[in-house]
């Protein structure tokens, strides 16, 4: 059965009327649909800032939450948050936006391990055993389409 209430049309004409069974379906400009954002511009934007605010809060619990753990078993934690990008390999990596994703897992591994702003990457890859979130994505997407 069609259900009307969940259902939308990202078009890219503004002008487009699709209806089924006599019932209009709402025109929008961007969609969540399975957790990525789909927009009308094949922008992928907003599905990059999305899965990096969640991203961030994701870091953000873990270092609350597990606050009292030392610093190799939060690392840990986060690495299994850095994996939470599936549906990564629809990205455009040129994207400004994957930047900014990469600084938040920067900023993640001084917060666990304590260092200061001015920490060298190599120095904060080698203490974590970690490398940067640009390079795993990269890697991911790799994999996947082997």
């Amino acid at each position: 059965m069609f259900n009307l209430l969940i259902c939308r049309l990202v078009v890219l004409a503004h002008d487009v009327c699709f209806s089924i069974a006599g019932n209009i379906i709402e025109n929008v400009v961007s969609w969540p649909h399975l957790g990525h954002v789909i927009t009308n511009n094949d922008s992928d934007q907003l599905d990059i800032m999305s899965r990096s605010c969640s991203f961030i809060g994701q870091i953000n619990n873990v270092i609350c939450w597990f606050s009292k753990l030392d610093c190799c078993t939060k690392t840990k934690l986060l690495k299994v948050h850095r994996f939470s990008f599936y549906g990564c390999e629809s990205w455009n990596l040129a994207n400004s936006d994957v930047q900014t994703l990469c600084v938040a897992w920067r900023q993640a591994l001084r917060r666990v391990w304590k260092l200061s702003y001015n920490c060298h990457t190599a120095t904060r890859e080698r203490l974590s055993g970690t490398v940067c979130l640009f390079v795993c994505l990269f890697d991911s997407l790799c994999n996947r389409s082997l």
